[in-house]
């Protein structure tokens, strides 16, 4: 744990692991948890601490899996998470575990990935002001990664924290209400706040060099992935799972366990699919996928 400013502090871990995030400790008149899914060796941090507020990104466990430890606490989360918060099996239908179902690893999943339902107390919208005490940020609605998921700007101190919106690490819209519209959107609104530094949700936290031109190479990198599924359905592949089975969004390899994950490379082709359909260069047909032109 280290102080970031004034009442802040960051529960970081340098290394992307599942099912842990970065989160920020406000010790304030109140104290607010941002996330709540430190690293064990952070989270001894908190051990006797008591929590007033927490206020969660997004529903994803690895951002919220020790909200209910915190039984006093008043938990914020935007109103599209809050049924897969809520439920188990809404969480696993959000990921696609019907869509494109994976029998083997299902019954485990939500172990796995600390899972534990813990209803929100109340809501987050965009543009809502949250004050500790000294303190006060600003809900930022950036979606794409899932429908509701938010950032938390804090402009006295000038910096945003942009939860699973990482430059170092690959853009994932995994979720079926994920949105590849919304990500570009959401990342091209990072880039008119012009923060002085952005704090992600994963791996090492801080970003404050060249954020501009980090945030257009990430854009770009979602829109070069569209490019090789385009070329891909031009060349006579076809549905899903076969797009899928070339990793292009996790840069041609599965990570492991590689049934997840291949399930997710499943949701995010579809969601390129999806959007080049509204654009015009493809048309679907019994969920095969062919060039509009040509």
């Amino acid at each position: 744990m280290q102080q970031l400013f004034d009442h802040i502090k960051i529960l970081d871990h340098d290394k992307y692991t599942l099912p842990y995030c970065n989160c920020l400790l406000i010790e304030d008149d109140l104290n607010c948890l941002v996330d709540s899914s430190p690293h064990p060796k952070q989270r001894a941090c908190l051990e006797g601490k008591k929590i007033d507020l927490i206020v969660n990104s997004h529903a994803h466990s690895d951002h919220n899996s020790c909200n209910h430890l915190f039984t006093e606490a008043r938990v914020l989360l935007h109103p599209a998470e809050h049924e897969r918060a809520a439920s188990g099996e809404t969480y696993l239908t959000a990921y696609g575990y019907y869509r494109f179902p994976d029998e083997a690893t299902r019954p485990f999943y939500l172990d796995a990935v600390q899972y534990h339902a813990r209803p929100a107390d109340d809501e987050l919208n965009d543009g809502m002001k949250i004050s500790t005490g000294a303190l006060e940020f600003e809900v930022i609605a950036l979606p794409g990664h899932s429908i509701g998921h938010c950032g938390f700007f804090f402009p006295r101190q000038g910096f945003i924290y942009t939860a699973d919106i990482n430059l170092n690490i690959k853009p994932i819209y995994a979720m079926l209400d994920s949105s590849v519209d919304d990500y570009i959107s959401s990342l091209e609104r990072l880039r008119e706040i012009k923060a002085d530094m952005l704090v992600g949700g994963h791996g090492p936290a801080l970003y404050t060099e060249n954020l501009d031109s980090r945030l257009r190479e990430y854009q770009n990198e979602i829109l070069s992935r569209e490019e090789q599924i385009l070329k891909m359905v031009k060349g006579g592949t076809s549905d899903i799972p076969q797009i899928a089975e070339q990793a292009i969004c996790f840069g041609g390899r599965f990570p492991e366990p590689r049934s997840v994950y291949y399930m997710h490379e499943c949701v995010m082709a579809l969601h390129h699919l999806e959007r080049l359909e509204r654009l015009g260069e493809v048309v679907c047909h019994e969920d095969r996928y062919y060039p509009a032109r040509g």
